[in-house]
């Protein structure tokens, strides 16, 4: 009798216990049904979306590649080496001799882009040319920012690019400078980078 007493609340709990442990496994399930639905849902999006941005990006590049195409079909008048330079801005012998080659250094952002020749042996700039500069307004075009109402340079095109590329090389080629290693840091060779290093070329200037 005393064990039948102890034996029957047990078994209670044991049911209890039981019951508890099918119901989790049932919500347990039902929950992995539901992130399984819901990452297939996801990824399925993911999939759809990827080449419509791929096809945009695309889309977009043949667009510049095109304008590209279209300023290197420009006659661009080469300028010749100035052999005899001998300016205040002093360009070490070994430069004009070939011997060591400076560096033609490129920044951008969304608005502007920047060209510098820099000697790095003796640290400091030979020559310089950015979209900034007010005296290419009427070749570069110009628009009005927004967010100041100024009226600025508009150095965010393939052409604005291709321009800066032709007046710093023309710069440098007077200074008697002819080649220049092109360092395009981290971009990538495109867009107006690969404007820029194009029009440098067009002038006369090796990279």
């Amino acid at each position: 009798m005393y064990i039948s007493f102890i034996i029957f609340p047990l078994f209670l709990v044991y049911l209890g216990v039981l019951e508890g442990f099918i119901i989790n496994r049932n919500i347990f399930h039902n929950y992995n049904n539901f992130l399984l639905l819901a990452s297939s849902k996801k990824k399925k999006n993911t999939i759809e979306e990827a080449p419509k941005r791929k096809n945009k990006n695309i889309k977009e590049k043949k667009k510049k590649n095109k304008i590209l195409e279209t300023l290197l079909k420009e006659k661009v008048e080469k300028v010749k080496v100035n052999l005899d330079y001998s300016g205040s801005q002093n360009v070490d012998k070994e430069i004009l001799e070939g011997k060591r080659v400076p560096r033609l250094r490129i920044k951008k952002t969304n608005n502007h882009i920047y060209a510098t020749i820099v000697d790095d042996y003796k640290r400091h700039v030979l020559c310089f040319s950015c979209s900034h500069d007010s005296t290419l307004s009427q070749i570069l075009g110009t628009y009005r920012k927004k967010t100041t109402n100024r009226i600025i340079n508009n150095g965010k095109t393939i052409k604005a690019a291709w321009e800066i590329g032709k007046i710093v090389a023309k710069k440098a080629l007077n200074k008697g400078i002819f080649k220049v290693k092109f360092d395009r840091a981290n971009y990538k060779y495109e867009g107006r980078v690969e404007a820029l290093a194009e029009g440098a070329r067009a002038v006369g200037l090796l990279l």
